[in-house]
């Protein structure tokens, strides 16, 4: 029997703008799959599967109407040597008895296995959002969205399209002494042009750095330009952050917020090709976000990398400027 581990998703505005929402399906009890129905007008569908996560599934522009269902595998396909490293792994869930999960899609469409084809059913982009609950024994390294093209049969793991990754902060948070994120559940972000079986991995790191200073704060923007936060952190080789510190090429961070239990992955501009620039005086890698168009409200960031275990810390803007405390 599957514990209900994630609240159902609101259909609503999303605080980062209108967006067209199709239902939100979820199967019965011990159930593995559902469908959901996908028209010009409702572009995106939420999949909900509790212990088994959620699954969002999103459209830039749908062309005509079809239906696409999703179902849980326990079984995982092969992974591909050449792009996911010896070592790597599929995520263990806390709520479906310690099982991976792979998504496989069917539907009505023209495409394999049923799913819809671009340029005839759809436009642009698919974007999918993979929420879950790790077993409290799997301990996340670096993560990759592993998409395997083809058919559901015979696919492969042949890529990762991993783009946004979230992880909730600890306890306690040295800057923002409230700001800890009401969804604690991981997150992935990932856009691929066609739809075929996804499921979360874990890469072994390829090194054991630790992070010894994680920090936002706001930057000295000068009077007229758009007003910015800054992310830093320290990286060093022993876990007693002694030493030089050293530059991390492979960092990258996701800004997310929590809407209605739901993290979502806004828009940012300015993202500098997501890479941190190396501070060699104060030993820094850092990154500046633009907070252009966001709203009022508490964000997490999360910085991922091949060395070191995702990590994390909050930053809220209110009246559109960085504040240390949320209302």
């Amino acid at each position: 029997m599957r514990r209900p581990m994630l609240a159902l998703i609101a259909l609503a505005i999303s605080l980062f703008g209108t967006q067209c929402w199709a239902s939100t399906c979820s199967p019965g009890e011990e159930g593995v799959s559902c469908t959901n129905t996908f028209s010009p007008t409702d572009t995106t569908g939420t999949y909900e599967f509790f212990g088994d996560g959620r699954l969002v599934v999103r459209f830039d522009t749908v062309l005509t109407t079809f239906t696409l269902t999703v179902t849980i595998n326990h079984t995982i396909d092969p992974l591909d040597p050449n792009e996911f490293p010896a070592g790597t792994v599929c995520v263990t869930y806390l709520g479906n008895g310690g099982h991976c999960d792979q998504y496989d899609f069917t539907g009505s469409a023209g495409g394999p296995n049923g799913v819809p084809v671009k340029n005839t059913d759809y436009k642009g982009l698919i974007t999918l959002t993979l929420s879950y609950f790790t077993s409290p024994t799997f301990t996340v390294h670096n993560p990759a969205f592993g998409h395997a093209p083809g058919d559901n049969a015979t696919a492969v793991y042949t890529e990762d399209i991993l783009t946004s990754y979230f992880q909730a902060p600890p306890p306690v948070i040295t800057l923002l002494t409230s700001a800890q994120s009401s969804a604690s559940d991981p997150t992935m972000g990932g856009t691929l042009p066609g739809l075929s079986s996804v499921a979360a991995l874990d890469e072994p790191l390829t090194e054991s750095d630790t992070v010894c200073s994680l920090t936002v704060s706001p930057t000295n923007a000068a009077s007229g330009q758009k007003p910015e936060v800054e992310i830093t952190f320290k990286l060093f080789s022993s876990s007693s952050c002694s030493g030089t510190a050293l530059r991390d090429k492979t960092a990258r961070l996701s800004v997310s917020a929590d809407t209605s239990g739901n993290v979502t992955f806004p828009a940012l501009k300015n993202v500098e090709a997501n890479k941190f620039h190396w501070d060699s005086k104060n030993g820094l890698n850092e990154y500046d976000i633009s907070t252009e168009g966001l709203a009022d409200g508490r964000y997490n960031v999360t910085v991922f990398s091949s060395k070191f275990s995702p990590q994390s810390t909050n930053f809220c803007l209110v009246n559109g400027s960085f504040a240390t405390t949320c209302p």
